[in-house]
């Protein structure tokens, strides 16, 4: 399945994520291009609806390297620890960064290709792309958490992709 990035602010990175039911050969293969995808922008990590497909599904890959990721289908975020300050971007907000807080750490439970049920304590840059890939799949983006003067910076930026998104999908 040939996937492609879907850019803000597109209505499927707005709505929300429906969880997936089964491991199918659907969702096989949404995986598949998600992977290639991300790897071929260079991210750490990609959430279904960034590829236009609306199901609880985020890869997360902090070192950036194809057989690094980690596949994980209807993730329960719980955050956890101090609220620290990191630079994000977003391969949907392309060139567009700022600060961001996040917990420090997370508790994440989820289930994998294979339908086995999983655990993990993050804490660091991992837990910062699964707080930031498990926002996409809540409809948010991390422009909605920016601190506000860093947010008041790329406006400018922000227009361009709206703009240019009402001139039709750039694919």
């Amino acid at each position: 399945m040939a996937l492609q990035i879907t850019y803000w602010p597109e209505p499927v990175l707005l709505a929300g994520a429906k969880p997936v039911d089964k491991v199918d050969e659907h969702v096989r293969e949404v995986v598949a291009g998600m992977r290639a995808v991300m790897f071929s922008l260079q991210g750490v990590g990609l959430a279904a609806p960034q590829v236009g497909i609306p199901l609880r599904i985020m890869l997360v890959c902090p070192t950036g390297q194809p057989g690094d990721e980690r596949v994980l289908l209807n993730p329960r975020i719980t955050p956890r620890g101090d609220t620290v300050v990191g630079e994000e971007g977003c391969l949907s907000f392309p060139g567009i960064y700022g600060r961001v807080p996040r917990a420090s750490g997370v508790h994440v439970a989820y289930e994998d290709l294979d339908g086995r049920s999983h655990v993990m304590e993050l804490d660091g840059f991992v837990a910062r792309i699964v707080q930031h890939e498990g926002d996409h799949l809540d409809g948010k983006v991390f422009i909605d958490r920016m601190l506000p003067e860093d947010r008041r910076e790329v406006e400018a930026d922000l227009e361009a992709l709206r703009a240019r998104f009402a001139a039709g999908p750039r694919r």
